[in-house]
């Protein structure tokens, strides 16, 4: 006998079927053993059990399908996210030098002088590099880096020298770099801002001490001229372009603006080089014209008061690497004599330099160096005997126990003539704690001597 519901139970139990459809959550097998229970029941025909079923299907196809399009999204999402976030880089990095030197003649006074160096070997760093993938061949990155003392803490130009930041320059807190760079692969690079120029480059990659401070080319750089922050090796208002290696060759070249209303060319230096290579075998060379001003009038020339020539090469051979330079820095705008020791104070000399030196590994971890460095005056007046002439000799031992670390002493001898009347030190921008008379932010009579110069230093170099 065939029970029947009531017409409440029917509106209940149809209902209960209607939400078992209608939810996303509902199995099929439950919609389907309700479906049997009604058609048993009389409640719904065969006819209506097919079309209700059906109907089912379809909704758990267009649930299932929603669901599968919303993984579907929500995956996408996430891999863009990663790819986002693999196209934007940031990366904070830097350098740290100190230790303890012992030197002779290390100021006016020719007065001997020990205790804790500051960026010994290299300069003292901290930088922020940010880049952004643009293209998968173009990358745009802004880099901010500055210049720190080790003794004092202070920041900027020249603190790591006198340990506060150079007169007039206080606010230059990212002396080093602060530039936007465009690079890509296929079109090489542009940079755009205050940043190092291509000497910069070559005096530190050419020389066999790496362009340390303490009996290394930079020191040779800055009484030969070739070395200045202010416009030679660092320039402000930049843009420097180096091309994409061709055939092992790169081009670099660069303009410097002076920035000064209705007279675009007060001031501006140009920079135009490139450099070689071959196997073990590199060369480099660099032409400069920069118009040196003054402390307080920067971009106040009009004529090339610098013009430098530098020419180097090296080769690899198993445990040994050599090189060789040789560096022509002139004054054009030179006129009525000035000696040497008055054209030195602002970069603007006429003298030959000569460089060799040479590195050898001894394991992966622990090498020698040593290099040879002549300066040769050309101004007119001295060329009779010479007493400006610099002749040094720089030899040292490095460990590296660590990538991050390197662990060194070396030895620099600096030869003067007597009667020299420009001043030189192997120890470059070395000023004591007490500064002069007591005044640290003074460096007037400190490291630059006239005399012979030799001494020790002994130190750690860390990477970050």
């Amino acid at each position: 006998m065939r029970t029947r519901l009531s017409l409440p139970s029917a509106v209940c139990m149809i209902s209960l079927l209607l939400a078992a459809v209608s939810s996303p959550v509902a199995a099929a097998d439950d919609v389907k053993a309700l479906l049997e229970l009604l058609m048993e029941k009389g409640i719904i025909t065969s006819e209506e059990y097919d079309k209700k079923i059906k109907k089912a299907q379809e909704i758990e196809e267009v649930r299932a399908f929603n669901e599968a399009q919303d993984v579907r999204r929500a995956n996408a999402a996430i891999e863009k996210r990663v790819q986002d976030e693999a196209k934007f880089k940031t990366d904070i990095y830097g350098q740290i030098s100190a230790g303890y030197y012992q030197a002779s003649n290390m100021t006016a006074a020719s007065v001997d002088a020990s205790g804790m160096s500051d960026q010994p070997k290299a300069n003292n760093r901290v930088g922020l590099k940010l880049s952004r993938e643009l293209t998968p061949d173009v990358r745009a990155m802004v880099t901010l880096e500055s210049n720190f003392s080790a003794r004092t803490g202070a920041i900027g130009r020249d603190a790591a020298g006198y340990g506060v930041a150079a007169t007039g320059n206080a606010a230059a807190v990212f002396d080093r770099e602060a530039n936007v760079r465009a690079i890509s692969a296929s079109y090489g690079t542009l940079i755009v801002g205050r940043g190092p120029t291509l000497q910069n480059d070559l005096s530190s990659a050419f020389d066999a001490r790496q362009n340390w401070n303490f009996g290394g080319l930079k020191a040779i750089g800055r009484y030969a001229g070739f070395h200045s922050a202010s416009g030679v090796n660092r320039a402000d208002k930049l843009i420097r372009y180096i091309s994409p290696a061709y055939e092992g060759f790169t081009l670099d070249t660069a303009i410097s603006f002076g920035g000064v209303a209705d007279d675009a060319d007060r001031g501006t230096n140009y920079y135009f080089g490139g450099r070689y290579k071959n196997g073990n075998l590199e060369f480099g060379y660099n032409h400069a014209e920069v118009k040196l001003g003054s402390a307080s009038a920067p971009t106040s020339q009009t004529e090339v008061t610098n013009r430098v020539d530098f020419f180097a090469a090296k080769y690899t051979l198993d445990s040994w690497t050599v090189n060789a330079g040789y560096v022509m820095t002139r004054n054009p705008s030179l006129s009525s004599g000035g000696s040497f020791d008055t054209l030195k104070t602002s970069g603007k000399v006429n003298v030959d330099t000569w460089f060799a030196g040479a590195v050898y590994r001894f394991t992966p971890k622990i090498s020698w160096n040593g290099g040879w460095y002549q300066v040769v005056d050309q101004t007119s007046q001295t060329n009779a005997n010479r007493n400006n002439d610099v002749t040094m000799v720089a030899t040292g031992l490095t460990w590296s126990p660590y990538k991050e670390l390197d662990l060194f002493v070396d030895y620099a001898q600096a030869s003067r003539q007597s009667g020299a009347t420009g001043a030189f030190t192997l120890y470059d921008k070395w000023v004591p704690d007490t500064g002069t008379g007591g005044n640290a932010s003074s460096s007037i009579g400190y490291s630059e001597s006239k005399k012979n110069q030799s001494g020790i230093s002994i130190g750690a170099l860390y990477r970050f």
